[in-house]
């Protein structure tokens, strides 16, 4: 009987005295699979991983056993009762992990060449030129173009995807029997997504690595996962192969994670009077140059090109496309927070292109913005009462503290918060509770057009979809204009009315949202919903 790479038994981690993290984890990885961890924040998907790799805080206590099989005989290492000094020849030889955010796990001060050559030095004593040379074999394996330029680069001027392939690179630079991949793909477009986990499968069957992937998305775990092991709130739920456990999930939360996948359609939008009009877009961004001579200076960069749209109350308009398509720079251009090259721009009739900034205020009341991150898009130092309220006392000085309070607490019950939490800091809640919290900072100017810039990606398919129906009902209710930016195809399908496509500051494609998933016109409209797992080659 194949024995398995990597097991854990009765696996229970706690930070101090609180409830377990992870509560009895039964668990086998064999070699050539991928097992997929999935479940919502808090789950102890990423623990399992950083204790599997010896990397949990101080205040960490680990009982139970992870037995990594032994190279030199049938025994197994127990890797919790390893001593650091043993563990450490282990890390990124035996078992590598790929973190969730390639742009801080790299070191922005180090070039990518130097960044691959520390782990060969440390586990092969490759230095100087045999360890550049490996470096580039390393960056041909993982599929960058140009390996000799990308070596020399700093991790500031490579995309999301350049930056997880060379991620994947370091993981992979001393041939680990064990792949540890946590959230690989979340911040990245469908088609990346695709070519990162099509090069781990590739890299898997080349090298018969074990991987274990952590992830909420459940579409890759379907597409990629041979088994899948759920968990919630610490405990194991069930593991099952993937084809079993989406065909007849055993228990009700495996149910309930399976049917928050974002599902439903917008309200009918209420009126054929446009509320924002964009014509003949362009946004340019000088080149830097050496050069002093004019005939030698570089032509600008084209970020979105004659671009027109146009958006009605409570309408949403979905815009989707790949990382460095446009779809933020236009956004910001439309805000008037990006200047244009050329173009103009609507808001209820008014242009705004040619107002100064005091004449712009009234204006910005009418147009909010919910960002991507909602960890980093709220001030740390600022309670839940003075972020919601910050803009309102811009914008309406007049109100006394009592009437500021009273408008806080309203909006933080229409978003589904209780009024009690508006004493409280970021850091003491979820994700999507952040989110609200977010949307209700929006939301007490009460204004026309909301801009949502990936507003989902970062959370749980669970709290997705709850954020959804939140955005659907407000919208309904207060007939608000969504400009809706996202990669992921299933949230823009359930919440949109209409979807843009674009490609390299380009509209390539425009249609309503049905009529583009079911007859997509053009071969990167078919070539995102093909990554996405909407259609089939």
């Amino acid at each position: 009987m194949k024995r398995p790479q990597l097991s854990f038994r009765q696996l229970k981690i706690t930070f101090g005295d609180n409830a377990p993290a992870l509560d009895s984890l039964d668990l086998d990885l064999y070699a050539g699979e991928t097992l997929a961890l999935v479940g919502e924040s808090g789950s102890g998907k990423s623990v399992t991983a950083l204790a599997s790799l010896g990397l949990l805080p101080e205040n960490a206590k680990v009982s139970g056993s992870i037995l990594l099989q032994s190279q030199q005989s049938e025994a197994s290492l127990d890797l919790v009762q390893l001593p650091e000094s043993k563990l450490r020849p282990l890390r990124g030889k035996r078992l590598a992990m790929i973190f969730q955010e390639p742009m801080t796990s790299l070191n922005p001060l180090h070039r990518v060449h130097k960044q691959i050559a520390e782990t060969l030095r440390l586990h092969q004593g490759l230095v100087g030129q045999a360890a550049y040379q490996r470096c580039l074999e390393l960056l041909k394996a993982v599929r960058l173009p140009e390996p000799e330029r990308l070596a020399q680069a700093w991790p500031h001027q490579l995309s999301g995807g350049q930056r997880q392939r060379v991620m994947i690179a370091m993981a992979l630079a001393n041939n680990p029997d064990i792949l540890l991949a946590d959230e690989p793909t979340t911040a990245l477009d469908v088609t990346v997504q695709k070519q990162i986990l099509d090069l781990l499968k590739d890299l898997q069957q080349e090298f018969g690595m074990a991987i274990l992937l952590i992830t909420h998305d459940l579409n890759l775990v379907r597409q990629y996962a041979d088994r899948v092991s759920v968990l919630h709130q610490g405990k194991q739920v069930e593991t099952q192969s993937t084809a079993a456990l989406f065909e007849s999930p055993q228990e009700a939360y495996t149910r309930h994670l399976l049917a928050s996948e974002p599902t439903g359609s917008p309200y009918p939008v209420p009126g054929n009077q446009p509320l924002l009009l964009g014509k003949n877009l362009r946004v340019e961004f000088t080149r830097a140059s050496n050069s002093i001579l004019p005939w030698k200076k570089k032509p600008p960069f084209v970020a979105v090109e004659d671009l027109n749209l146009e958006l009605r109350p409570g309408e949403t308009l979905g815009i989707v496309g790949e990382s460095g398509s446009g779809k933020t720079t236009l956004a910001l251009a439309l805000l008037r927070l990006q200047s244009m090259a050329q173009g103009t721009i609507q808001l209820e009739g008014q242009a705004l292109e040619g107002l100064d900034q005091k004449a712009l205020l009234p204006w910005r009341r009418k147009m909010q913005v919910v960002f991507q991150d909602p960890y980093g898009s709220l001030s740390p130092r600022m309670s839940v009462a003075d972020i919601v309220a910050e803009g309102l006392k811009l914008h309406h000085p007049e109100l006394s503290a009592e009437e500021v309070d009273t408008q806080v607490c309203q909006v933080l019950q229409e978003v589904g918060l209780e009024t009690a939490v508006r004493h409280r800091y970021p850091h003491e809640f979820s994700g999507g509770q952040r989110q609200r919290i977010a949307i209700a900072r929006a939301l007490i100017l009460k204004p026309r057009l909301l801009v949502l810039d990936e507003p989902t990606s970062a959370l749980d398919r669970s709290v997705q979809a709850q954020v959804i129906e939140l955005l659907r009902e407000l919208q309904k209710r207060h007939q608000l204009a969504y400009l809706f930016i996202s990669h992921d195809l299933r949230v823009v399908r359930a919440l949109s009315h209409r979807i843009m496509v674009m490609q390299a500051g380009r509209l390539i494609e425009e249609a309503a949202t049905e009529q583009l998933f079911s007859q997509p016109q053009q071969a990167y409209t078919r070539q995102l919903l093909l990554a996405a797992g909407f259609t089939k080659q």
